[in-house]
């Protein structure tokens, strides 16, 4: 235990005159912690406890000192700023206090000893903020025992205040990027961008290292999608979740209400796959149901409160507002998305009809479609592009609609006026999908699969990597479709002879490398088949 023996050594009476001035003085040292700089009071909590700390040592002529925020356990001193102590002295301190807090909390006394240091409690409406460490030296004045309970007064009113203010601060601007992402919803439909600005949002406002959302189906709460984002990886999505995820969603769908877990170590959860998402230990977690209507979509959750503190009210309310809004960018997702399917059905018919007009190419929209995400697949081709495909495979013969039957179903060959009109179904093609906003990236494939890698093709002459990539996807399969189906003017060829026909054509119609990988993998699907 500290010994405060050698202040005022000699005992005995004070004068009257005396103890007037030195609580005048006591007086004045106090009003100077009281008028801290308010410019660093309100912008950062680190300016604050830095201001109180030097104005400590000055006013307790102290050596050295410390300051330490109470988190999630109390008794665990997280030191935010020292003076002149070395790290062993700091650990005895930690390893001692967690003994003596105990001891304090039935006492409540003004001080604790530790060591050589005074340790001073800073507490507010019963709660503890905070803790100051102070070492002593013989300089310290005659009142020391008086300024230091109202040094601890002021410095956890001013510190509370800070806290409540950063808060505030803080959740004022998540508040308001959550207003702006709020008029975006309305204009955007595209779900990943804005699913990452929400949990961003989610990371920041609560200040948690994780934050993820998990979308369940709703006959068996079994989730087939995630997203997430934490402050050591980008953000991820993938097709399911971690294993063990099923009955934390059900226990949120079945409750109807949020569950905070703020101490996971050695629970149920923690043991399971659900205590890790993407190989991140989750050490504490906030979760709540996204469940607009009563129906429930999935869950929100965030996760591993940064700097040893727990989740409170308001991390709940902000999640409750970001929930929310959430559930609806969901929804309209799932209504553009059948929008789309519908429209898309639509045009699917469509092409049923246009293929329909040239009895030799029944099908022949499908199987360039399939045949085609083959190819990108085996190629490569990252997802987003294979979507395209999908789509502009489809539709990549939908300009024929405005060729007349008897030049698609001739029987010989076609003169060059006819091949001329022929020749304009690409643009044709165009200006009926560049009308609809949502198949613009289609629009290359429609207008350049007819393109030759040595620019002998139309509408527009492009050669060699000018041309699309996935115009030139489509310009492969298409042509070996065309050349494996039986036309008006000619019967269909073997495979074998298209490959090769498309072997030979490497170079100067076709792309090479991508020539090259049809033929390799068409070749090695045949012989998975025949084996």
């Amino acid at each position: 235990m500290f010994d405060i023996s050698w202040i005022n050594p000699g005992g005995g009476s004070i004068s009257k005159e005396s103890l007037q001035r030195e609580n005048s003085m006591l007086k004045r040292q106090i009003q100077e912690l009281l008028t801290l700089d308010e410019t660093g009071f309100f912008i950062e909590l680190d300016s604050l406890l830095k201001a109180i700390l030097k104005k400590a040592l000055v006013l307790c002529k102290a050596e050295s000192s410390f300051f330490s925020l109470s988190g999630k356990d109390p008794a665990e001193l997280d030191v935010r700023i020292s003076n002149l102590i070395l790290e062993e002295k700091m650990v005895k301190i930690r390893q001692q206090f967690k003994l003596e807090y105990v001891r304090w909390q039935e006492s409540e006394a003004e001080m604790i000893t530790i060591e050589d240091f005074i340790l001073l409690p800073l507490v507010r409406r019963h709660r503890m903020l905070g803790v100051i460490g102070l070492r002593l030296t013989p300089d310290a004045p005659d009142n020391i025992c008086e300024i230091l309970p109202i040094l601890a007064a002021q410095a956890a009113a001013s510190l509370e205040s800070a806290i409540l203010y950063e808060r505030m601060f803080k959740r004022l601007l998540v508040l308001s990027n959550v207003f702006i992402l709020g008029k975006e919803i309305v204009s955007n439909i595209e779900l990943q961008p804005l699913v990452e600005k929400f949990l961003s949002i989610a990371c920041d406002g609560t200040d948690s290292d994780v934050a993820c959302i998990f979308l369940v189906y709703e006959k068996d709460d079994q989730p087939y999608y995630s997203y997430l984002k934490s402050t050591d990886s980008s953000l991820k999505f993938a097709e399911g979740c971690p294993n063990g995820y099923t009955s934390l969603i059900r226990s949120v769908r079945e409750d109807e209400k949020h569950r905070i877990i703020n101490e996971l170590a050695g629970s149920e959860f923690s043991q399971s796959e659900a205590g890790k998402v993407a190989g991140i230990v989750l050490r504490d977690t906030l979760v709540l149901p996204l469940k607009p209507r009563d129906r429930l979509l999935g869950v929100i959750q965030v996760a591993n409160k940064r700097g040893n503190f727990s989740y409170r009210p308001e991390d709940l309310d902000l999640l409750k507002i970001l929930g929310s809004q959430v559930a609806f960018v969901i929804q309209n997702a799932d209504l553009f998305k059948n929008l789309q399917r519908a429209y898309i059905d639509s045009l699917s018919a469509l092409t049923s009809a246009i293929d329909a007009k040239d009895s030799y190419t029944r099908g022949h929209s499908e199987r360039v479609t399939e045949l085609s995400i083959k190819l990108a697949v085996d190629y490569g081709i990252a997802a987003d592009e294979v979507e395209k495909i999908k789509l502009g495979g489809l539709l990549h013969d939908i300009g024929k609609i405005g060729i007349h039957e008897g030049i698609l179903n001739k029987p010989g060959r076609l003169d060059d006026q006819e091949f001329e009109i022929i020749k304009s179904h690409p643009d044709l093609g165009v200006r009926i999908m560049g009308k609809v906003e949502f198949l613009e990236s289609i629009v290359p494939i429609i207008k350049f699969h007819h393109e030759r890698y040595d620019g002998k093709g139309y509408p527009s002459g492009l050669s060699g990597e000018d041309i699309p990539l996935l115009a030139r996807i489509v310009s492969v399969v298409d042509t070996f479709d065309a050349m494996t189906t039986d036309r008006p003017y000619r019967k269909a060829m073997t495979v074998e002879a298209a490959l090769a026909e498309i072997e030979r054509c490497a170079g100067s119609q076709f792309d090479p490398a991508i020539a090259a990988h049809f033929v390799s993998m068409v070749k090695r699907e045949n012989e998975q088949t025949q084996a």
